[in-house]
C-alpha cells in the first residue's frame, strides 16, 4: 500500500539537494524531514518584506487553500476580490484551490512547495497543525500587524488555536462542530422518538446504536459515518473518547503511552466498531447518503445544513447534539477549524498578513458563515447573526459556547491525526482496539521523541 519513492528536496538556505526515501500519502514524514533538516535554515531563511518601502510595482501574492465547496469557494474568493479592490495597484492576491483528495493531498503538496522553496505567501491550515507548522519555522508570526482590539474581536478558541509560545500565527474565518442529523420521516416509521433538544438531556451512544438497529432495513444503512480518511476522522471522531473521561495525549502533546491506549478509550471506542461489523453503516459511504435516503442518520459538520437546504430541499431532517458517552452523559463536540497564516519565506508580509486579515475579518467571516452554515470566528458576527438564537443554529451555538473540545495541541500532531486515522480504520475493520491503540501510541512516542 506505502510504495517508496525518491523525493529531492532543495534547502536554499545551504544551496543543497537531498535525495530523500519517503512513502507515498505521508505528510507526516514530510514534517519530521522538515523538522529534521530545515530547522537551521529557518533562522536565516527570512526574506525581506519588499511590501515595506515600495517598489513601485503591483506586488503579487499566491495564496493557498484546499479546495472546497462551491459555496465556501465563492465566500473565500469575495474575500480575496475585496483585498484585490482595496489594493488596486499596490497588491494582487491569486488564490489557488488545491484538490485534497482522500486524505493529506493538499498537505503534502503544501509541504513540497515548502522543501523546495516555493511556498505561497498565505495558506490555509488546519488550525491544529498551527504548532507544528510555527515550530518548524514555516509559518511566520503576525502579532506586529494584529492589534489587540482586533484580537478581542475573534472568539477565544480562535486565537488559542491559532497560537503557539505566546505568539499568534493564524486567524480562522470560522468556528466548526459536528451534529447529529436524522430523517424525520424514518423515525418516526420506526416508532423512535426524536432526539431531545436539551443538552443535559441529549442523546447517548447507546441510544444512537439502538436507534440505528432500528433503522438498518429496506436498503438503508442506520447511519452514515463517513469521514475522510485524514483529519476527518481524529475531528470527527475524537469526541467519542473525551465524552468517555479519555483523551489522545498527555497535557504536554509529548506523550500517548497510558493515555491513547487507556481503558476509556478502549471502552469508547467499541461503539465505532460495533456500527461498522454489525452492518449499521457502510464502509463505502457517499457524503450525500443521507440526503438520497440511503442512511436514516447522519454524524456530519454544519456545513451540511447548506448542502441539504440547497440539494435535499425535500428532505425532512432534524438535527441535535453529538452524542454523549452513556457512562458521564456529557456532551463533548469538536471545535476548531481551518485558518490562514503567512509563511516566513514570503518577502511580502505586510500585504499577506493583510490578506489573512480580510479573508477572517468582520465581512470575511459574516460571508464564510452565511455560505456553508458554519458559527462564524468573529464575536461581532455572532451578534449580528439572530438565526443563532433559534433552532437549529442554537444547537449549534450551544455546542460551540458549552460543550466544545479543541484538538490536541503538539509540534506532533501531525503524526498524532495519521495514527489516529489509521487507528479507526483498522478498528472499523474489526481489528483489536487495545491491540491497535497500543500500536498507535507507540508509533506518535517514537516520533515525538525525533521532534524533541
Amino acid at each position: 500500500m506505502y510504495e517508496k519513492e525518491k523525493v529531492f528536496i532543495v534547502f536554499r538556505c545551504f544551496d543543497v539537494i537531498v535525495g530523500i526515501s519517503l512513502k507515498k500519502k505521508s505528510f507526516l514524514l514530510s514534517l519530521v524531514v522538515l523538522m529534521l533538516l530545515l530547522v537551521s535554515c529557518s533562522k536565516t531563511g527570512s526574506s525581506k518584506d519588499s511590501s515595506k518601502g515600495g517598489s513601485g510595482k503591483e506586488e503579487q501574492i499566491l495564496a493557498w487553500s484546499p479546495d472546497v465547496a462551491p459555496q465556501e469557494k465563492e465566500a473565500i474568493l469575495a474575500s480575496v476580490n475585496s483585498f484585490n479592490e482595496k489594493n488596486k495597484g499596490k497588491a494582487k492576491v491569486t488564490l489557488e484551490f488545491i484538490p485534497r483528495g482522500n486524505g493529506y493531498d493538499y498537505e503534502n503538496k503544501l509541504n513540497t512547495a515548502i522543501s523546495s522553496g516555493k511556498a505561497p505567501d498565505v495558506i490555509a491550515i488546519d488550525g491544529p497543525t498551527t504548532a507544528a507548522y510555527a515550530n518548524l519555522n514555516i509559518l511566520a508570526p503576525i502579532d506586529e500587524y494584529v492589534t489587540a482590539e482586533e484580537k478581542a474581536m475573534y472568539v477565544p478558541s480562535i486565537i488559542q488555536q491559532g497560537s503557539y509560545n505566546n505568539k499568534l500565527y493564524a486567524l480562522g474565518a470560522m468556528e466548526s462542530s459536528v451534529v447529529l442529523y436524522y430523517n424525520k420521516d424514518m423515525l418516526k416509521k420506526a416508532g423512535i422518538e426524536e432526539p431531545s433538544q436539551d443538552i443535559n438531556n441529549a442523546w447517548t451512544w447507546e441510544d444512537v446504536y439502538q436507534a440505528a438497529k432500528k433503522l438498518n432495513k429496506d436498503g438503508v444503512k442506520g447511519i452514515n459515518l463517513s469521514w475522510d480518511l485524514g483529519e476527518g476522522q481524529i475531528y470527527g471522531f475524537a469526541p467519542i473518547i473525551w465524552s468517555n473521561g479519555g483523551d489522545l495525549l498527555n497535557p504536554e502533546g509529548t506523550k500517548a503511552e497510558g493515555v491513547l491506549n487507556s481503558p476509556q478509550n478502549i471502552d469508547a471506542l467499541k461503539y465505532l466498531q460495533k456500527f461498522a461489523t454489525e452492518g449499521l453503516m457502510s464502509l463505502q459511504t457517499a457524503p450525500d447518503d443521507f440526503g438520497n435516503g440511503k442512511s436514516a442518520m447522519y454524524l456530519m459538520g454544519v456545513w451540511e445544513i447548506a448542502n441539504l437546504k440547497k440539494n435535499f430541499p425535500k428532505l425532512n431532517w432534524g438535527l441535535t447534539y453529538y452524542p454523549a458517552s452513556p457512562k458521564t452523559k456529557k456532551v463533548v463536540s469538536p471545535s476548531g477549524s481551518w485558518a490562514w497564516g503567512i509563511t516566513a519565506t514570503s518577502k511580502h508580509k505586510e500585504f499577506a498578513a493583510a490578506v489573512v486579515k480580510e479573508i477572517t475579518g468582520k465581512e470575511g467571516s459574516k460571508r464564510y458563515s452565511m455560505a456553508n452554515s458554519m458559527p462564524p470566528s468573529r464575536i461581532d458576527v455572532f451578534a449580528e447573526m439572530k438565526e443563532y438564537d433559534s433552532y437549529p443554529f442554537n444547537i449549534i451555538k450551544e455546542q460551540v459556547t458549552k460543550s466544545a473540545h479543541p484538538r490536541n495541541v503538539s509540534v506532533s500532531y501531525p503524526v498524532l491525526s495519521a495514527e489516529f486515522a489509521k487507528a479507526t480504520q483498522d478498528i472499523m475493520k474489526g481489528a483489536d482496539i487495545k491491540e491497535v491503540l497500543d500500536r498507535s501510541a507507540k508509533k506518535f512516542d517514537q516520533e515525538a521523541e525525533r521532534n524533541k
